[in-house]
């Protein structure tokens, strides 16, 4: 097998200089670092990865916790993340919370015992990873897609409140008066604000808002749909605030026999690649989640790479997605 100094003869350089330029350390030029890459790559050198960790007292690990990997929505996420990281020397540890407290608490004890060198984390409690007091190391975490408003970490988050906006107003331009919101738990970042932006439209257009609250799963979206059109006074149309839960109000409306758009119309949040698929398809507030994860990323080998970013004070940036009207969305019949 061949070694470091193996590589620095078929180069003609000084170990000290290959180690820098397989490390990607500065203050090596181009034209010195590919012809070292070139002598590895003909010897088939393989760098200690453990040895390379314990030197630069980094593990070159991240881990990456979700609530539910099988939302699209966190799928797509994650792979983006993965490969991102993985570009960069990375490995990239997946944890999956089920939105559970616990679960999330755990998690990121066990990912700052294995000393991961940086946490991507969508919170599922209020307090996020404030509790991570015990770690070895100060870990750099991006709260991502949701976040605790805590101004400890860094987070990228979409604008879930415009979102709220856009897809409500859009209703009501069409001249829907009884819109109904199906949402998740009131403690995560994302209910609040799009609970927020859609009172908002509701109240400036004079409407009275009803909102059926749970937890984001199918199941919610089912139950939900099957009791807000069980009453004599039915939506016309009805905002679905998450993938997950519009799996189950697609559901519930099959099985009343409800006709979209025309008994109801239907807006959702997200735009995984289905609901394009659907007939018809539908109308919802598409979100960059691979501009989000991708800034993740670099935020994070910021932190990492430059001590001056890793003393920074946190930042919190907002995505813009963008309203794509479909056909699940008509005027009210009648």
């Amino acid at each position: 097998m061949a070694t470091l100094r193996d590589v620095a003869v078929s180069a003609g350089l000084s170990p000290a200089t290959v180690s820098r330029a397989l490390s990607g350390a500065r203050y090596v030029d181009d034209a010195t670092r590919a012809r070292v890459v070139a002598a590895a790559r003909s010897l088939g050198y393989r760098p200690n990865a453990l040895a390379r960790a314990l030197r630069a007292k980094q593990t070159m690990t991240v881990g990456l916790i979700v609530p539910d990997i099988r939302n699209d929505f966190y799928a797509e996420t994650a792979t983006v993340l993965q490969g991102a990281f993985e570009e960069r020397g990375y490995r990239m540890l997946l944890c999956i919370s089920n939105n559970e407290a616990e679960s999330d608490r755990s998690y990121l004890s066990t990912l700052a015992e294995f000393r991961v060198d940086a946490i991507v984390y969508v919170p599922s409690t209020p307090n996020g990873a404030r509790g991570l007091v015990s770690a070895p190391k100060r870990i750099p975490i991006v709260e991502l897609l949701r976040h605790t408003e805590e101004g400890v970490y860094d987070a990228i988050v979409s604008d879930d409140r415009e979102g709220a906006v856009a897809l409500t107003s859009h209703l009501v331009a069409l001249g829907h008066r009884r819109i109904a919101m199906i949402a998740g738990p009131e403690a995560l970042s994302t209910t609040r604000y799009r609970i927020a932006g859609y009172r908002e439209v509701m109240r400036r257009a004079g409407l009275a808002a009803r909102i059926e609250r749970g937890p984001y799963t199918p199941d919610h979206g089912y139950a939900a749909t099957r009791e807000l059109l069980s009453g004599e006074t039915k939506p016309t149309a009805i905002f679905s605030s998450a993938s997950p839960l519009t799996v189950g109000v697609l559901r519930a409306l099959k099985d009343l026999g409800a006709g979209v758009p025309g008994d109801v119309s239907l807006v959702a949040f997200e735009d995984p690649e289905w609901y394009a698929a659907q007939n018809p398809p539908l109308t919802c507030y598409g979100l960059p989640l691979r501009e989000m994860a991708l800034l993740a990323v670099e935020l994070i080998s910021k932190r990492l790479a430059e001590p001056a970013e890793a003393e920074r004070a946190p930042t919190t940036l907002r995505f813009s997605g963008r309203l794509i009207v479909r056909g699940s969305t008509a005027p009210p019949s009648g």
